[in-house]
């Protein structure tokens, strides 16, 4: 993905900052005339379109006459769904700081066809610049305001003060192309302090006797021994939580931390398992650790499934998220020149940013059970087999995440639909079998895809 960023737009004298702001695209104002670019179409493919264009649908969340428009005519399976615009540094949006005045970024947006994910980003004069800053959308056809965190930047050790502005309009995996408008991107003060999760994770719904748990109030039989909850850690605070009853663990500016135990053999077993919920966090990555590989920390060999920009499935914010992973997975990853294997797994990573509850680690010989008051035959995939597209369909409830997994474990489409329906555009995936896990508010299941 290019390394780019979007944000150049903050100035007024009342604020004592020298960014170009409001970004209105009015004639008298900011933006119209500045020298944006956009950037990075898939092979084949013209970059997006932009232009200030006429408000497509002038109402009472957005009244102003003029609008950015961005159109892209392709579908993308990237998780940063490969679409991007970018002032141009320099005199555009002008170099600043950031401070608790000007953190919080706000911006309307209108998505055509269908809600995706939006994304913000700043970046230095030489480049240098943080994770996106993710935010759900589940408005489409209409006008709604977004607000970015940017927060992270209070105290930046990076080369140079932010001077660009970076915006991803349709973040995340999709069958087709749409055009997304955007206008009045303004800088303000600081929000409230981020959200905690009221809930706790949900229960798992594997039986215990196909599970080993690493960290879970759910199973207390088949457990790992000699657990110790904080083994080793970088910056940041690490703790456990109670949440409606409920031990979580809790990592407060993550660089990364890891738990260990006593080596199991995970020989019989295909899956890991995981539950997290953030608000603040861009980017993280989950490793899990063989005793005699001798893989060093932090190097480019070790196994990890990556969440964010660019990784193995794009970030969740507010809300638990259950994730589970092929131990295949790990076993693909090139780590050239080390023995990784599974018959010793012990120890866990995290590494990234922001803040992160996780729970209910475990190991299990089955993805997803089958009873637990959800009906796999709720979920349907049509045709099947298909050459070019399935169409899922929930009986039961929205599908609130769909992760397709091809045959070694790796990622190759994922989507938060929040809806009914979805269309699954398997065009540019190679014959084969891969695996749709599919997650809904009464569960989750599995199906089998076969494409000709």
């Amino acid at each position: 993905m290019k390394k780019i960023i979007l944000l150049s737009f903050l100035g007024t004298a009342t604020l004592g900052f020298s960014q170009n702001n409001p970004i209105d695209f009015e004639p008298d104002g900011f933006g119209a005339d500045w020298n944006w670019s956009t950037f990075e179409a898939p092979d084949g493919f013209d970059d997006p379109e932009f232009s200030v264009v006429p408000n497509i649908s002038v109402d009472e969340v957005n009244g102003s006459a003029n609008v950015a428009r961005m159109v892209i005519d392709y579908p993308s399976s990237e998780p940063w769904g490969q679409a991007g615009c970018e002032s141009e540094h320099g005199t555009d949006l002008g170099s600043f700081v950031v401070t608790e005045a000007n953190s919080t970024v706000s911006m309307m947006i209108y998505q055509e066809g269908f809600a995706a994910p939006v994304a913000l980003k700043f970046a230095t004069p030489v480049g240098a610049a943080f994770f996106e800053t993710i935010v759900q959308n589940d408005v489409a056809d209409a006008w709604v305001e977004v607000e970015f965190d940017m927060s992270g930047w209070i105290g930046s050790t990076l080369p140079g003060d932010p001077d660009q502005i970076i915006f991803f309009p349709s973040y995340g995996p999709r069958a087709t192309g749409h055009t997304v408008y955007f206008d009045n991107v303004v800088f303000g003060p600081q929000g409230p302090a981020p959200g905690e999760p009221m809930t706790a994770a949900p229960d798992p719904t594997i039986d215990e006797d196909l599970v080993i748990s690493v960290y879970s109030d759910f199973y207390t039989a088949n457990t790992v021994d000699n657990f110790n909850f904080n083994a080793f850690q970088g910056g940041g605070v690490v703790s456990e939580v109670v949440i409606e009853g409920n031990n979580t663990g809790k990592i407060e500016g993550l660089t990364f931390y890891g738990a260990e135990w006593d080596a199991v053999d995970l020989t019989e077993y295909q899956f890991v398992h995981l539950d997290y919920w953030t608000s603040t966090s861009t980017g993280f990555n989950f490793y899990l650790i063989d005793q005699t590989a001798g893989i060093p920390g932090g190097a480019p060999e070790e196994p990890r499934y990556a969440f964010g920009p660019g990784g193995d499935e794009p970030v969740v914010m507010n809300e638990w998220v259950s994730v589970t992973i092929p131990l295949q997975h790990f076993l693909d990853f090139p780590s050239t020149g080390f023995d990784y294997d599974v018959t010793d797994i012990f120890q866990w990573k995290f590494d990234g940013n922001g803040t992160l509850f996780f729970d209910n680690v475990y190991f299990s010989q089955e993805e997803t059970a089958s009873t637990a008051g959800f009906d796999a035959n709720g979920i349907t995939a049509f045709p099947n087999p298909s050459k070019n597209v399935w169409n899922l369909r929930s009986e039961h409830a929205p599908m609130t995440r769909v992760t397709v997994f091809n045959a070694v474990g790796q990622v190759v489409w994922s989507a938060v639909p929040h809806n009914e329906t979805v269309v699954l555009d398997a065009s540019a995936m190679k014959p084969g079998l891969y695996i749709a896990r599919i997650e809904t508010a009464e569960g989750a299941t599995a199906l089998k895809l076969i494409k000709d």
